[in-house]
């Protein structure tokens, strides 16, 4: 049984609202308003003085505390921005040496957007596969903003800066995953420059679509959407996940939306910061079944249902 053993993350202690980043992303008042009042942004998370490896690494030690690092085998870290950081840079390599993973192959993911984490964890089973039972894989998402292109898509969110990382393995005190769904929309290929008609499609099948990759998961897992404890979801706004829980018949209190107006959308990040938020919040304890969800440009939607286990809350999981 795969299991998500321990959770780190890091969220910045630094923020600005909506308001302040109005010159910054070109936004006039109706605008403003639209994201504010409409759909539940409020303060976006920067990580300010923090460069994309500080957060990798300080998420990373989080998930690893307590850990003998030589079980770790794979260091995978995903990303939506297709193009972090130079190649001289080597990241990758400066995060592996930085938390102490010598026996880890490192690798990175991309081009499934802000689903790439849930991805990652998926291809994190087929790499345990064959290997010994105490074998484990760190999954990090995170990214640094660099351009107000990168920070808005219009209409529908604003990016923060956060991280997380999650170590993935087989140890049955863990949140077990219990089912997935994936299912890529290809005709959306070009993200936010499809043509207007295609925007107007994907609008129209962006809830129905997330709907069924959340009911699939859940059916694969044997639940119904009335046996979940929570949702667990990406930040992208208040305004489409109070559509998905109309669709799916749930209470819109069981979609943890606390961070949309604290954090914005931090990426791939989300549904992993969310997962330990909910946990230090008494949202969710041991036995209970949660689904974390996503959804990326492109488009891709993902589902993860996992059984909280009683391992983080023994081990005093904190960020």
């Amino acid at each position: 049984m795969l299991s998500i053993n321990q959770v780190g993350t890091f969220v910045p202690e630094t923020s600005v609202s909506v308001l302040e980043l109005r010159d910054e992303l070109g936004l006039t008042d109706s605008q403003t308003r639209l994201y504010t009042r409409f759909l539940g942004l409020d303060r976006i998370a920067v990580a300010a003085g923090s460069t994309l490896s500080d957060m990798l690494v300080s998420a990373g030690s989080v998930a690893l505390r307590g850990v003998d690092r030589a079980t770790v085998r794979y260091f995978i870290y995903t990303h939506t921005i297709q193009h972090v950081a130079p190649p001289s840079e080597h990241i990758l390599d400066g995060v592996r040496t930085a938390l102490g993973l010598t026996n880890a192959t490192a690798f990175s993911v991309s081009h499934q957007n802000c689903v790439a984490g849930l991805y990652a964890v998926q291809i994190a089973q087929y790499l345990l596969h064959g290997e010994d039972a105490d074998a484990q894989v760190l999954v990090t998402s995170g990214e640094k903003i660099f351009s107000p292109q990168v920070k808005l898509i219009p209409g529908t969110t604003i990016m923060g800066e956060a991280a997380a990382a999650c170590l993935v393995g087989r140890d049955p005190s863990g949140d077990q995953v219990l089912g997935v769904s994936m299912r890529t929309l290809g005709q959306f290929y070009q993200c936010k420059d499809i043509s207007p008609s295609l925007q107007l499609e994907y609008k129209q099948l962006y809830v129905e679509t997330l709907d069924a990759v959340l009911r699939e998961a859940l059916d694969r897992a044997g639940f119904s959407a009335n046996e979940i404890t929570l949702v667990l979801p990406h930040n992208v706004n208040r305004l489409s996940w109070r559509q998905v829980a109309d669709s799916m018949g749930i209470p819109l209190e069981r979609i943890f939306l606390d961070n949309v107006a604290k954090l914005g959308h931090c990426f791939g990040a989300d549904p992993f910061i969310n997962l330990s938020d909910a946990r230090s919040a008494g949202k969710v304890r041991p036995g209970d079944i949660v689904l974390l969800a996503t959804a990326g440009l492109g488009a891709t939607f993902a589902a993860m249902v996992v059984r909280v286990g009683e391992g983080q809350a023994r081990k005093g999981h904190t960020r």
